[in-house]
């Protein structure tokens, strides 16, 4: 009766070894696949860092600084010619207003001589001798003032045109003004420190990379290492599968199953060893495996921090976005100057374009002013012929004369000023950016592209890397939860080793009867085994046996060596 206990139980053992068996297999062979991906995974991680490292290509970026410098300048260049032209359109306005008031001069000039034209002919009309010359004298020298009054009206509304053109462009630059006064120096200096900043990330972003690269590599040796390190869980699965076939045989051969069953007490001591050494030897290897890979999952994690030294954090911003900032707000700035620089050169181009029809009509002021004058000579002639009855109108004559000449100075003192604002029309299209040097929207432009390209490039390997890198990580951690299974067979092992251990407490203090039996047994579990610690164990175990088994050691001794010989 209990021969047939000792078999069921036997079935019960082996049955419960091979499920930890399996569970072994399963989780380390799934776990060595993937870290032999993970090797794998890091080779192009280290492949996509050396692109990285040439995508930062010192020459761009030094140039794109030296651009950033030269935009910061022009933008100080800018600032200035607006507010060179500023002053330019200031000018023309003092200008237009002194060119006014000698219209206004002209304007009154011509007013009195028109009055003196009509008291020529109410004069004349009382001169019998006169008859009709003088009022023909005085129609002539009326259509002439006409004429120069309709030449004045015309300047006067082209003077108000062109001071509505000035009156926009001064309110135009008053308010750019403030933005500039807001923004310059401040935009320029954090472009110029940004152009020596942008040289010393990148210099950090190629360093970091390099120093990534090494993590890389010390996490692929890492690998290897814990590659090595998983062989015991083929170490484990064999000698699981070496005590399973051990029972196999204790169960099913009948030569095993005589002797009151003090043989197998003995085989059950053997493999319980062999299953307590191989527990011990399996828990010490998985938790030096699983500090290794904690270690490398934390390691694996430093990857990630070329992206933070690229970015500035996980969703982007630092450095560079705020250096794109800056120029965006750059651009911003030099259109605004240029359209108002533009307007000022425009306002220039109108101004001189008016100046030059300002002088034509001065010209034909000055010619109707000569006219006055020649005709107000001959009234004076004529009087002089008629005697005292024409005194009245010599003295009107005088008087026109005399305001003719007023009319002359006015006109002349308009064509002075009139050059003057014609100079400073001409000045606002003279104002340019330093010989020699690009435009701030050229250099901007220059570095924009050189920055966009570079960052395109960067973006492009980090974001392999990153992906690489969280994959190599998604890796590691699967790895390891799939080695997370010490619990699952650990309470298997430990109760078969509690069930060997309990069936070789029956093992016989005398062996006497059985001595080659044993011999047979022993040598027929040692034909099995594959690990020299199997061996190690077998053989403490043999030594163990103690005097009273002296025997049987001495013939596996002479066993062994016959076999050797």
């Amino acid at each position: 009766m209990s021969h047939i206990v000792v078999v069921g139980m036997n079935t019960d053992l082996a049955a419960q070894l091979e499920s930890a068996r399996r569970v072994i297999e399963r989780h380390f062979l799934t776990a060595g696949k993937m870290l032999t991906q993970a090797i794998e995974g890091i080779d192009a991680l280290v492949a996509s860092l050396e692109k990285l490292v040439e995508a930062l290509d010192a020459k761009a970026v030094a140039a794109a600084s030296g651009d950033l410098r030269a935009a910061a300048q022009s933008l100080n260049d800018l600032a200035e010619n607006h507010h060179t032209r500023q002053k330019a359109i200031d000018d023309l306005g003092h200008h237009r207003e002194t060119l006014a008031k000698y219209v206004a001069d002209m304007r009154a000039s011509l007013a009195y001589m028109r009055a003196f034209t009509v008291n020529i002919k109410i004069v004349s009309s009382g001169i019998a001798e006169a008859g009709s010359t003088f009022e023909s004298f005085a129609q002539e020298i009326s259509d002439c003032i006409e004429s120069g009054r309709e030449q004045l009206r015309q300047m006067e509304d082209e003077l108000m045109g062109l001071q509505e053109g000035l009156a926009s462009a001064l309110s135009q630059g008053a308010t750019l003004s403030s933005r500039i006064n807001t923004l310059l120096p401040v935009l320029p200096n954090e472009l110029s420190e940004s152009a020596g900043l942008m040289g010393e990330h990148y210099a950090r972003v190629s360093a970091v990379a390099g120093d990534v690269a090494g993590i890389a590599r010390n996490i692929q040796k890492r690998v290897v290492r814990v590659l090595q390190a998983l062989q015991i869980g083929d170490i484990t699965r064999q000698r699981i599968e070496h005590v399973q076939d051990s029972i196999r045989r204790l169960q099913t051969d009948p030569a095993l199953q005589g002797y009151e069953g003090r043989l197998m007490a003995l085989g059950y001591g053997l493999l319980e060893q062999q299953l307590l050494s191989t527990i011990d030897e399996f828990h010490q290897e998985v938790t030096e495996v699983e500090a290794a890979m904690a270690d490398m999952g934390t390691h694996s994690r430093e990857l990630l921090k070329l992206r933070d030294m690229a970015y500035g954090g996980k969703n982007g911003g630092g450095f560079l976005d705020d250096l794109g900032a800056r120029i965006d707000q750059a651009f911003v700035l030099v259109n605004e100057i240029e359209k108002a620089d533009g307007s000022a050169l425009r306002t220039g181009q109108e101004t001189a374009s008016a100046a030059n029809q300002l002088g034509k009509r001065i010209a034909a002021v000055q010619a109707l002013k000569n006219d006055v004058q020649y005709m107000a000579l001959n009234t004076t002639i004529k009087c002089a012929q008629i005697g005292d009855a024409a005194r009245p109108l010599s003295v009107i004559a005088i008087e026109l004369r005399d305001h003719g000449r007023h009319l002359e100075d006015a006109a002349a003192a308009g064509l002075s000023e009139l050059d003057e604002l014609t100079g400073a029309a001409g000045s606002l299209a003279t104002v340019r950016n330093g010989e020699g040097r690009l435009s701030a929207a050229e250099a901007l432009g220059v570095a924009a592209n050189l920055i966009r390209d570079a960052r395109q490039r960067t973006e492009a390997e980090v974001g392999t890397l990153v992906l690489r890198g969280e994959e190599l990580l998604a890796v590691i951690d699967s790895s390891t939860t799939r080695l997370a299974f010490r619990e699952e067979i650990g309470e298997t092992l430990e109760t078969v080793a509690e069930a060997l251990t309990k069936r070789a407490a029956c093992a016989p203090q005398d062996a006497s009867g059985i001595e080659d039996p044993l011999v047979d047994m022993l040598e027929d579990f040692g034909s099995m085994y594959t690990m020299a610690q199997e061996r190690n164990v077998h053989n403490a175990f043999v030594d163990s046996v103690g005097a009273d088994y002296a025997e049987v050691h001495a013939a596996i001794q002479r066993r062994a060596a016959a076999a050797a010989a």
